[in-house]
């Protein structure tokens, strides 16, 4: 295509050429006309080799490139210098974590927490059966031979549960001798209070006046006349292990009034507060099952009951766990008197309890050599739930 343009050029050049001659001789006026003629035809000679060379460019490269209009042209692509990216921030930033010194922990108010039950991880192809609902029945009257007429003799800021290792009753697995009180695990110097209103009848040693197994068994001891009686009989608490007496005997004491400090004294292990109930007299084979005679915390009542052989003697030491069907509970288990030391009371004649269990509907559960014995029932605040165990020949 350039070629065509260059033969066209050659051809019309001369002949400009002599049309120019000719009128060079002209007036000024046509020679100025005949300029711009001149200069207009070289513009579109030009504008002629230029159409010729895009036509070739066009020919080499495939399509001719047409200009779009300025306005339907899109924007040149800007590639910008690439700079940080910012980090997002979340709507509500999360305050900074200062870990602080250790501050002393407030000692368990009243009542004590609950243990948290461990929830049954299902086996696998095991059936999941849906939980059972519980309609508790109305509460019965409670029995007219309840006595539930004992406060704590502890401060209720502190450890005010009694201690479940060494009940009533027990041995503790056989090492220590039948026990014929309960304990409170209080640190030592803790105050001491009367349980009920009455007159002091013992307080001091016995290391001369035996009040115990043998002397100094109790070491530093103070035991309360009370101003009520049990069927007709004289009621008698005990505090032993004392490290300090605030009372002397015939002093008229109220209840949560203070009448010592706690203590190590006599035959202890360590600083608690051993605590009996005696009925009758003030004797160490007179006791009666303490958990029976303590209020129960708010909302919780007692389960007492025997277990008898098929003659109807008492079976010792039977093991016994207590287990909550109606909601999850603390684990809580005891054993059944070790022996016939200690007294069951005059009513209810039981050889095992468990105290502030939350009200609810239970499964006690006896093992007896290959045999496996339950009971379902449910318990009531403030109440004693009796429960009784015959077994098999």
């Amino acid at each position: 295509m350039l070629e065509s343009a260059l033969s066209v050029e050659q051809t019309i050049k001369p002949q400009i050429d002599a049309d120019f001659r000719r009128l060079k001789g002209q007036s000024a006026s046509i020679c100025l006309n005949l300029r711009f003629y001149h200069l207009g035809f070289a513009l579109k000679h030009y504008l002629f080799l230029l159409i010729g060379g895009v036509l070739f460019l066009a020919g080499c490269g495939g399509e001719a490139v047409v200009a779009e209009p300025e306005s339907t042209r899109p924007p040149a692509l800007f590639v910008a210098t690439p700079t940080a990216t910012a980090v997002p921030q979340p709507l509500l930033a999360m305050p900074a974590v200062v870990t602080a010194p250790p501050t002393p922990t407030a000692v368990p108010t009243y009542p004590p927490a609950e243990e948290t039950a461990v929830p049954h991880t299902p086996e696998p192809n095991e059936e999941l059966t849906p939980a059972a609902t519980f309609t508790p029945p109305a509460p019965g009257q409670s029995s007219p031979h309840e006595h539930f007429w004992l406060a704590r003799p502890v401060p209720q800021d502190g450890v005010i549960w009694t201690d479940k290792v060494y009940p009533y009753g027990g041995t503790r697995g056989g090492t220590l001798r039948t026990h014929h009180g309960v304990e409170f695990y209080v640190p030592a110097n803790t105050p001491i209070y009367a349980s009920a209103a009455g007159a002091v009848v013992v307080a001091g040693n016995d290391s001369v006046n035996v009040y115990g197994a043998y002397p100094n068994f109790y070491g530093n001891l103070v035991v309360i006349r009370h101003d009520f009686q049990h069927n007709g009989q004289a009621v008698f608490t005990l505090y032993g292990h004392l490290s300090q007496l605030l009372v002397a005997e015939g002093q008229r004491v109220t209840v949560g009034e203070q009448i010592a400090w706690s203590g190590a004294s006599g035959a202890a292990e360590g600083p608690h507060l051993h605590f009996e109930v005696r009925v009758g007299e003030n004797g160490y084979n007179q006791t009666r099952n303490p958990l029976l005679w303590l209020y129960p915390f708010t909302g919780r009542g007692v389960v007492a009951g025997r277990v008898n052989w098929p003659d109807g003697s008492p079976v010792y030491e039977a093991p016994l766990t207590l287990r909550r069907l109606d909601a999850s509970s603390a684990y809580a288990a005891t054993t059944s008197y070790a022996d016939d030391l200690v007294n069951g009371d005059d009513y209810w004649q039981e050889n095992f309890a468990l105290d502030d269990v939350v009200a609810g509907y239970y499964e006690l559960t006896l093992s007896v050599g290959s045999h496996t014995y339950r009971e379902q029932f449910w318990v009531y605040a403030n109440q004693t739930t009796f429960v009784e165990f015959r077994l098999d020949p």
